[in-house]
């Protein structure tokens, strides 16, 4: 008996303690590797949150300054556009005033002329 304790019990009773360490171990390992994961899980899912909120204030200034830049183009623009009538404006009631004056001295014959055809005889 003590023969085959030290040839055989001892030795296969030492293998499988070294076989219940390793898979205790190789168990533990997994367990820690699993934590990690889902640390690492944990951490992208935050990056990747804070990226979509980045993202999305990004684009909401770039549609603010867009709008903004299109306001400000439509403001000028609007501002010429009525520079533009007024100066028209002030063109044509030049120009109205000009062509009166021209008019003025034929205005008492041109009224004689008229008068004369409507009524079919000569007027004072």
């Amino acid at each position: 008996m003590y023969i085959m304790n030290k040839l055989l019990y001892k030795p296969v009773l030492k293998v499988l303690e070294e076989r219940d360490v390793r898979v205790a171990g190789g168990q533990e390992q997994a367990k820690k590797l699993v934590e990690d994961g889902q640390e690492i899980f944990g951490a992208y899912n935050q990056k990747l949150h804070g990226a979509k909120l980045d993202a999305v204030a990004v684009k909401n200034a770039t549609r603010k300054e867009s709008i903004d830049q299109a306001n400000a183009i439509i403001d000028e623009a609007r501002a010429k556009a009525e520079t533009i009538v007024a100066d028209v404006q002030k063109e044509m009631a030049e120009e109205i005033a000009r062509v009166k004056k021209e008019l003025e001295p034929e205005l008492g014959i041109m009224a004689s002329t008229i008068a004369q055809q409507i009524l079919g005889r000569k007027v004072a």
